[in-house]
C-alpha cells in the first residue's frame, strides 16, 4: 500500500486500480522549472521588441482569469446565460473578459495566448518532463491498465512533446467537457465512456485544489504529488 500522504485518498495498491488518470501541467513536468524557462525566454524575447511589452501582462492577466474563472462566471453572469458551454464557449469567454480588462481586442488576446501559454512553451515542457514518473507511466500500462490525463487546457501538443501516449484525452476547451476543475465533470465522462465505477480510478496531480478536489468530488481516490523534485523522488522510491 502506498503509505499516508498529506492530500492522497488511496485505499488499496495504484496496482489494483483500472485506470489512472493524470493531471498534465505541474504533473508530468515540472511547472516551476518550466516558468523559469518561459520567464527567460519573454524577457529575451521582449527586450528586442520592446513595443510589444504589453503581451507579457495580457499573459498573466488570461492565467488569473483561468484560474478564477468560477468565480468571475458568477460575477459576469456566464453561469446563468450557458456562454461557457464547450471548448468554444470556455475559451472565447474567457478570452473576451481577458481583451476587455486589457482594452485589446479578442484576436490579439487569442493570438498571445496562443503563442506564448501552447506553442512556444512545447520544447520547455520536453526539458522540464518528470522523467521518472513517465516510467511509471510505461510500467502502468504494461501492466495493462489504462492511461487517461485529464486537463483544465488543450493536451494533445503537450502529450507529444512529452512523448507520452494516453488511451483518452480530456480538457476543460473540448466541447464534451467546457468545465474546469474541481468540476468532476472529466472524471465523470471517463467512467461512462469507459465503464469505469468510481473506484477503479485513481487521480494523481499536483493541487489538492484542482486534482484532489474533482476526485473527490467524483467519488474516487487521488493522489497529490509534491511539486519538490526531491520529495518526489523519495515519494517514487518509497511507493510507486
Amino acid at each position: 500500500m502506498v503509505p499516508f500522504m498529506k492530500n492522497s485518498n488511496l485505499r488499496k495498491n495504484i496496482s489494483e486500480y483500472k485506470a489512472v488518470v493524470f493531471d498534465l501541467d505541474g504533473t508530468l513536468y515540472y511547472q516551476r522549472r518550466l516558468r523559469i524557462k518561459m520567464a527567460c525566454m519573454l524577457l529575451k524575447h521582449y527586450l528586442c521588441h520592446f513595443w510589444c511589452i504589453k503581451d507579457i501582462f495580457i499573459i498573466k492577466r488570461f492565467r488569473e482569469i483561468r484560474e478564477n474563472w468560477d468565480e468571475i462566471k458568477t460575477v459576469t453572469g456566464e453561469e446563468k446565460t450557458g456562454g461557457d458551454s464547450g471548448r468554444a464557449g470556455l475559451e472565447d469567454s474567457q478570452y473576451t473578459y481577458t481583451a476587455g480588462l486589457m482594452k485589446e481586442s479578442r484576436d490579439r488576446v487569442r493570438e498571445v495566448v496562443k503563442t506564448w501559454m501552447y506553442e512556444r512553451p512545447l520544447g520547455a515542457v520536453y526539458e522540464t518532463r518528470d522523467t521518472e514518473l513517465i516510467r511509471i507511466i510505461d510500467d502502468i500500462k504494461k501492466r495493462g491498465q489504462k492511461v487517461y490525463i485529464f486537463s483544465d487546457y488543450p493536451i494533445e501538443d503537450k502529450l507529444k512533446a512529452l512523448g507520452i501516449s494516453a488511451d483518452g484525452m480530456y480538457a476543460a476547451t473540448d466541447e464534451r467537457l467546457g468545465e474546469l476543475k474541481p468540476s468532476p465533470k472529466g472524471l465523470r465522462l471517463i467512467m461512462q465512456d469507459h465503464g469505469y465505477g468510481s473506484d477503479d480510478i485513481l487521480m494523481i496531480g499536483d493541487r489538492m485544489s484542482r486534482d484532489g478536489l474533482a476526485a473527490a468530488n467524483a467519488g474516487c481516490d487521488y493522489l497529490i504529488l509534491p511539486k519538490s523534485p526531491l520529495k518526489r523522488k523519495r515519494l517514487y522510491a518509497e511507493s510507486l
